[in-house]
Parts: structure tokens; sequence; C-alpha cells
């Protein structure tokens, strides 16, 4: 089953590395919405939207070995 997972930034956070995982419950776009949002009127901002659907990662592609 595919896991959509949401990440952002906090408030006045400008490095990628601190993005925080803001959910990972959403199944449809409207939910992702509303997690945008909600996290949206907290402070956060420069979402990012991943899937995982489960697979081990292959090191060697991103090593290119």
């Amino acid at each position: 089953m595919k896991e959509i997972l949401i990440y952002g930034l906090a408030k006045d956070e400008t490095m990628d590395y601190m993005e925080q995982l803001l959910s990972t419950n959403c199944q449809t776009q409207e939910q992702i919405d509303k997690v945008i949002a909600v996290a949206s009127e907290h402070g956060f901002h420069s979402f990012r939207i991943a899937y995982y659907n489960g697979e081990k990662p292959d090191f060697t592609k991103v090593l290119n070995v």
C-alpha cells in the first residue's frame, strides 16, 4: 500500500535538512490539502510530498556503483 508523506519547514526555518514529517495518513488530495492548510496556519511552509511503496532503497543507483 502506498504511503503519502508530507514534510514541511517550521516558521522562520530555511534549511531543507530541518524539514519535519507532518503526516503519513493521507489517502486523497483533499486530505493532503487539509494537512497543508492546517500546517500553514501554524507557520509551516515549503511543503514536500513523498510517496513510499514499502520498497527497499537501492543505494547503488544513488552512488553510481
